[in-house]
């Protein structure tokens, strides 16, 4: 395997020195630094998704926007190597610490990088398609969804342990719903790139932050990627009392265009799409017991809540 791999990585122009399995593919030392080797089925959909995440960070490049892991390519200028079975990407790693959204400051300056690669991204159109995401459901079809689960729990009379969460997290979060439903004209059109995955372990934090693994990168509205980011913060601080003005503050400070909705803003915040997901999933199997897994993602998604909840009021 460590021949194999040597090979893929020559094909990109590198020189490889050493090569280590991780969990997303390979990792290999090269005479031009550690580089991530990843691979995916060799199908239409995962290629067309690797040249527009090339696509997007070439573009931010040409725009002096340097902060991303671009893809090497390989003598035919392609930004992969394909078999009958694997696609391969090569990118570099860097050596600056993974940021920490807990520390505000941190934070902050990652949302203030983030409008300044929206700005250059909005309005821009790219040949190649986007990796295809689950369709989420309107939020009004997500509310009458779960109000027919309610109606046939309460109904039969009889509920199990994650019938029991369905219905408290129910009671909780049928009114954020019904807020989004009533709030989402305030949010115009799609005409951004979102990251979508803007974890802790997708930013590195050098000088600058940099950003990484832009696999699920698609069109979209700023607004998805700042509440996300929002979210996450929450997760590693859930008493967090960062306030909205000071984050919508260091966005505008990277696009000053951005024309940020509170009252959206905070509908979509406080939207629960992993409760309403939790739900589907479920219900739709028509399982006669809950596994432990449903049961552990149906209470995390109704502590978020709560923090999400506890977080606003403090606004």
């Amino acid at each position: 395997m460590e021949t194999h791999v040597k090979y893929i990585i020559s094909l990109f122009g590198l020189t490889a020195k050493g090569v280590n399995r991780e969990k997303f593919g390979f990792l290999v030392a090269t005479d031009q630094g550690s580089v991530a080797l990843q691979k995916s089925n060799t199908t239409e959909e995962n290629v067309e998704a690797i040249l527009f995440q090339h696509e997007v960070k070439e573009f931010l490049y040409r725009e002096g926007f340097d902060q991303t892991d671009r893809f090497y390519v390989t003598e035919k200028n392609l930004p992969y190597y394909k078999t009958s079975d694997d696609v391969y990407t090569a990118s570099l790693t860097f050596a600056a610490p993974k940021v920490d959204f807990a520390k505000k400051q941190d934070f902050l300056t990652v949302v203030e990088h983030l409008g300044k690669m929206h700005k250059i991204l909005m309005g821009a159109n790219f040949a190649h398609k986007p990796k295809r995401r689950q369709e989420a459901i309107p939020p009004q079809k997500a509310l009458e969804n779960l109000a027919t689960h309610r109606k046939k729990l309460m109904k039969a009379g009889k509920f199990s342990e994650f019938d029991m969460l369905f219905l408290r997290g129910y009671e909780k979060f049928a009114p954020h719903i019904s807020s989004v439903s009533i709030a989402g004209g305030a949010l115009g059109d799609n005409n951004y790139i979102c990251h979508n995955l803007l974890k802790e372990e997708n930013i590195y934090m050098a000088d600058r932050p940099i950003f990484s693994n832009f696999a699920t990168a698609g069109y979209g509205h700023y607004l998805s990627d700042l509440t996300y980011m929002v979210k996450r913060y929450l997760k590693a601080e859930p008493d967090g009392d960062l306030p909205l003005a000071d984050i919508f503050g260091a966005y505008k400070a990277g696009h000053a265009e951005a024309d940020i909705n509170k009252d959206f803003f905070t509908a979509k915040l406080l939207y629960p799409d992993k409760f309403i997901k939790i739900a589907r999933d479920y219900y739709s199997k028509n399982r006669s017991f809950a596994p432990k897994a449903y049961l552990a993602r149906m209470e995390e998604s109704l502590a978020r809540g709560n923090a999400l909840d506890g977080y606003i009021q403090k606004q």
